[in-house]
């Protein structure tokens, strides 16, 4: 019976220390999707048991813990080339105009450990270049609320620079990404159907796993909102950006 009674003591304590592990914890957004796609696949290996299957989620919360306060130590940080090959396979499911702002997006904000609390507007804003921090205000109007405003830079990947304005909600993220066209890029020319048009502007929208992506172009840019939050929200958050953020862009002398 004591025996009995101190297993029962120690689960209780066990519990309650994942718990304040939880609570404590920020997870990757995109570890509970590899979590969850693990399971599945031992479920379709396994015979379905009882004690199999309650074990398996038991293990799967630890996992995903433990797995989320290893990363917040750098346990689990892919290498580069692990990243590389990651954005290479998530985004080649979209055309190669979306992977434009993908890209970008995953690059720079996928991987970044952010801090916790939003800097000071001042702090980031002088890391914009000059012409493009007219942005800011128009960006941090017209996204979803709780979003915060983390990052506002120029950023490179693959021989390409782009703007970026990185955003975070909890755990989720969102990106605003601007490219310089380059000779002949169009969405037009990758001969793309627009989702809709609204204010005279055709707006092209798809997705890979988590990640939504809504784009729309201005006379030299190529801009993209990448997020994981539902395709209606990303793409409603870049239709109400969009004529003010087309305007400004088409005013700059670059």
């Amino acid at each position: 019976m004591s025996t009995e009674m101190d297993m029962n003591e120690e689960e209780s304590k066990l519990r309650k220390q994942l718990q304040r592990a939880v609570r404590g914890t920020e997870v990757p957004p995109y570890l509970e999707s590899k979590i969850r796609a693990s399971i599945r696949a031992s479920e379709t290996r396994q015979p379905f048991r009882f004690g199999y299957s309650w074990m398996a989620a038991t293990a799967a919360v630890a996992l995903a813990v433990f797995g989320g306060i290893a990363y917040q130590l750098g346990h689990l940080r892919l290498t580069i080339g692990s990243q590389e090959s990651y954005i290479a396979s998530v985004s080649n499911h979209v055309a190669s105009i979306m992977r434009v702002g993908l890209r970008d997006h995953l690059h720079c904000s996928h991987f970044r450990k952010f801090p916790k609390d939003e800097p000071k507007l001042e702090n980031i804003e002088q890391k914009l270049p000059a012409p493009y921090r007219g942005m800011i205000p128009i960006v941090r109007k017209h996204v979803p609320a709780g979003f915060q405003l983390m990052i506002t830079h120029e950023c490179g990947y693959q021989g390409r620079k782009f703007v970026h304005l990185a955003l975070k909600r909890r755990s989720q993220l969102l990106s605003v990404v601007l490219a310089v066209k380059q000779d002949g890029e169009s969405f037009k020319t990758e001969e793309l159907i627009p989702a809709l048009t609204e204010a005279g502007i055709p707006f092209y929208r798809s997705g890979a796993q988590q990640f939504q992506i809504a784009a729309f172009e201005s006379d030299r840019h190529l801009i993209y909102i990448v997020s994981d939050v539902s395709q209606a929200e990303n793409m409603r958050t870049m239709t109400a950006m969009a004529p003010e953020l087309r305007t400004y862009l088409n005013k700059l002398a670059l």
